[in-house]
């Protein structure tokens, strides 16, 4: 497929940075349907996203479909399916239905079925890097039975895909993971900004995590940290006390706190101090082991 046509359902920020750059990388026809395009709100800024990257908005899912034979879906994770099945009665064999909203790998498993009833492909698309900064350059794992296909077909227009395997639900899963931490890791940073801030220290707070987080490879960082905790978790427990004690005397919610010491709450309790003898573990895997046998 030399000339690709493409859709895109939904025409917000990822889609339109990412219709930014293959416009710019030599796709010459791009449809997308957004059902707000005609909001009074929102309306206006959908349609100035379309004339600056020379997308057509169409008037309906249907047809938008009838024109294009890749279908990028980036609306939101609650809607995924209702979309998927509602495009279902549309799809032809030569279509590629790609989901790119960040959604479990449960709901990706139920989009697969809908597209492949159809008897169309579909890629379960994870995005997994912040989309203005890298546009249609953005790395996308991608699984499922048209991943490969995709990825053939876009790489020439400079798309960053990486096939996990055939199976709907491996890619998000991925994203899943990687979510846990980076919003988690934002949710950590902002009540910890929020109380140096207070206390006048976070610049030097932000030096310390950066030479903390910077200084060593991740895995190395991983079993440092998790191995440490796991011996540790009782005395670390205590110290998550004082630091939800200290929040709540500068009057910083300690939302992230609180779940940290249950936590580590949950560490002491199954024991897994007496059950590596209280000596450090060799790796993070070991402590993971350990809480998998548990629970």
């Amino acid at each position: 497929m030399k000339n690709p046509v493409i859709g895109f359902i939904g025409f917000g920020e990822a889609a339109f940075n990412i219709c930014d750059g293959l416009h710019s990388a030599g796709i010459k026809e791009i449809y997308s349907f957004d059902k707000m395009q005609d909001d009074e709100r929102f309306g206006p800024a959908i349609h100035a996203r379309a004339d600056k990257t020379q997308v057509t908005l169409v008037g309906s899912l249907q047809e938008l479909l009838s024109h294009a034979a890749i279908i990028f879906c980036a609306t939101s994770a609650k809607f995924a399916v209702g979309i998927a099945q509602e495009v279902a009665p549309f799809l032809k064999e030569d279509h590629i239905y790609v989901d790119l909203n960040s959604a479990s790998p449960e709901v990706k498993k139920q989009i697969d079925e809908a597209v492949r009833g159809a008897n169309s492909r579909f890629v379960d698309g994870a995005v997994m890097e912040p989309v203005p900064k890298h546009r249609h350059q953005v790395p996308i794992m991608a699984s499922g039975n048209g991943a490969t296909v995709l990825k053939d077909i876009m790489s020439p227009f400079e798309m960053n895909i990486t096939v996990v395997n055939e199976h709907a639900g491996s890619a998000s899963a991925m994203k899943m993971c990687r979510s846990i931490f980076m919003k988690g890791f934002t949710s950590l940073l902002i009540e910890t900004m929020h109380a140096s801030y207070h206390f006048n220290v976070d610049k030097e707070i932000l030096a310390s995590i950066e030479n903390t987080l910077t200084g060593q490879p991740l895995e190395e960082l991983a079993d440092l940290l998790i191995t440490r905790t796991a011996i540790h978790a009782e005395r670390r427990v205590t110290e998550m006390e004082e630091v939800i004690k200290t929040l709540e005397e500068a009057q910083v919610a300690p939302y992230m706190s609180i779940q940290t010491k249950t936590v580590l709450q949950s560490l002491v309790d199954m024991g897994l101090k007496e059950q590596f003898n209280a000596q450090v573990p060799d790796s993070y895997r070991d402590v993971i082991k350990a809480i998998q046998s548990q629970t």
